[in-house]
């Protein structure tokens, strides 16, 4: 994901990147787990999904990351408020769900994803 980040913002894209949970995955999270009740971790997790959801109203599309096809339920419900806010939804990978499939825009490894945005003057662009 990094690495797609820094090629879009090479080409004068803005990215935002979902930072990972510091809950689940950490330095350690186990620290965490043995230090806070979790009350706060629950909430400390909520927070962090919104501000995933604060991303996606902010962005003119979003790219699903993901690789081998696998999508969790916290991205399930990323599309779905994408959807609500008509935002373009691209996927790394065909999503086998076969509901889901029908909101993404293009299925696109990185390289292509690039150059379809390219394509468009209105995506991103600086």
């Amino acid at each position: 994901m990094q690495s797609l980040a820094g090629r879009l913002k090479k080409t004068g894209f803005t990215v935002i990147v979902p930072q990972p949970s510091h809950v689940r995955y950490g330095h350690m999270p186990q620290l965490l787990k043995d230090k806070y009740d979790e009350k706060i971790l629950t909430r400390w997790e909520g927070e962090g999904a919104l501000s995933h959801l604060e991303n996606i109203r902010k962005s003119d599309f979003i790219y699903i990351f993901n690789k081998n096809a696998y999508l969790g339920p916290a991205v399930t419900v990323e599309i779905g408020y994408a959807l609500a806010l008509k935002k373009k939804i691209f996927s790394y990978s065909k999503i086998k769900d076969i509901t889901v499939i029908n909101f993404v825009e293009k299925v696109l490894p990185p390289g292509k994803l690039i150059n379809y945005l390219n394509s468009f003057s209105k995506y991103g662009r600086q």
